[in-house]
């Protein structure tokens, strides 16, 4: 009898196990489908952040726009003018009040700007997050190995299109984006991502 009963659980864990490990995998199709109608994209976003007591720390508002291979423009217009944009192989930060820039190699950006994350082939990003659906359309991403960047990552869509993203880094901190205006587009000039600095600005060179 005592067998049985261990033959049984052991069948049962298996089982919750494999279960498990198919709605993982169907979690991760699913996003990485809807990742991948998202790369050529713009719009509008307002991107809130929240502090670990969730009291509201900043709001800034902007538009967007991303384009296959790993392409973006992140141009925040309010409350401050800052400008990020990647040429598919560095990321660039331009502090427009502040006079000064930062430029980096593009690999290991991910997580610094959500539009890194969204610029980035999804099949190359997903492997590094364990993915869990939250409902239709909704998934929370969390590293599976430890990182300073975020804790858990939230992305939402409407109708396959990306509606909104949630951060929690790893200081407590909750940033919460919503798009709006969201259109596809079939590819746009490189000239777009190309970030022509006035003279006064200092930049920054790292990775080098």
């Amino acid at each position: 009898m005592l067998n049985k009963l261990v033959t049984m659980a052991m069948f049962t864990i298996v089982t919750v196990f494999q279960t498990a490990m198919v709605q993982a995998a169907d979690a991760t199709s699913s996003i990485e489908s809807l990742l991948e109608l998202n790369r050529n994209i713009e719009g509008e976003f307002r991107q809130v952040t929240y502090d670990e007591k969730g009291k509201q720390l900043q709001v800034s508002e902007g538009i967007f726009l991303l384009a296959k291979p790993n392409q973006f423009v992140w141009d925040s217009v309010t409350p401050f003018a800052q400008r990020i944009i990647s040429d598919g192989k560095y990321i660039t930060v331009w502090d427009v009040d502040l006079e000064q820039a930062t430029k980096k190699p593009l690999s290991g950006a991910v997580g610094n700007s959500p539009a890194a994350l969204l610029g980035q082939p999804a099949a190359e990003v997903l492997p590094h997050y364990n993915v869990t659906t939250l409902g239709d359309e909704k998934f929370r991403l969390a590293p599976k190995e430890d990182q300073d960047l975020f804790q858990t990552l939230t992305l939402s869509f409407r109708n396959k299109v990306i509606s909104a993203m949630s951060i929690l880094d790893a200081l407590g901190q909750t940033t919460v984006i919503e798009f709006k205006n969201v259109e596809t587009h079939e590819g746009v000039a490189k000239e777009n991502f190309v970030l022509d600095l006035p003279a006064n600005v200092d930049v920054i060179v790292e990775g080098q």
